[in-house]
């Protein structure tokens, strides 16, 4: 994701096919991975007891949206004080993406109602109970795995030279989600497509309303 077509010379983010097609990309996972291995998987971490992993924990909490959310408001704060304002609008960026596609996720969370291996592993139950409200019927998208999604697009955008990288980082993020048997694959597929959607257009949105303050990676203030 580092070659020319990526950016402007004048450092502005632009966004080609291949951002497109790399956040769409693990939406086409989600009907496999649902009928396929999502209930294989999940006895899979659960026999393999992966959630006792001490590094495996430390590394899903990566993705709790609250850490990043309070980050960039207070890193807004922080460069709006100082007039650095490039970063300050690239800070605003990074909590509108977190924020926006963990909005969207809750939304649909409420909608699916998909029970959490939590059930399969109690009851036996596997599927869905739509417009369900409750933490064992809102696996479906993971929040962490969204948040991995619009954090990784995000950091790409900002230093593509190391895009992929990133993107590498976020998927490995999101199977924690299913080694502390927290979710399924499909949800974490679903998770980090929307959050890598989310980020990618808070840029289509920022420079169709506000073309003149988008931010650019050539400068930081």
């Amino acid at each position: 994701m580092a070659d020319t077509n990526h950016a402007s010379v004048d450092g502005s983010v632009v966004l080609t096919r291949t951002h497109w097609v790399v956040a769409l990309a693990p939406l086409a996972l989600v009907l496999p991975a649902h009928f396929l291995i999502d209930e294989r998987v999940a006895h899979w971490a659960r026999a393999q007891s992966l959630h006792k992993s001490a590094a495996i924990q430390a590394a899903t909490e990566v993705g709790e949206s609250t850490w990043w959310l309070i980050g960039s408001a207070v890193l807004f704060g922080g460069f709006a004080l100082a007039k650095w304002h490039n970063a300050a609008r690239w800070a605003f960026a990074f909590f509108v993406a977190v924020a926006g596609s963990g909005l969207a996720g809750n939304i649909l969370k409420l909608i699916f109602g998909k029970s959490r291996p939590e059930r399969l592993f109690e009851a036996g139950f596997f599927g869905f109970t739509p417009f369900s409200y409750g933490h064992d019927v809102n696996s479906f998208p993971s929040g962490h795995a969204t948040t991995f999604g619009a954090l990784a697009m995000m950091f790409a955008l900002l230093f593509p030279r190391f895009g992929w990288l990133f993107l590498a980082l976020g998927a490995c993020g999101i199977s924690t989600r299913v080694f502390v048997q927290a979710h399924y694959v499909s949800d974490v597929c679903a998770g980090f497509s929307l959050g890598m959607l989310g980020a990618l257009m808070v840029f289509v949105v920022w420079r169709r309303r506000w073309p003149a303050s988008v931010p650019v990676r050539s400068r930081w203030v």
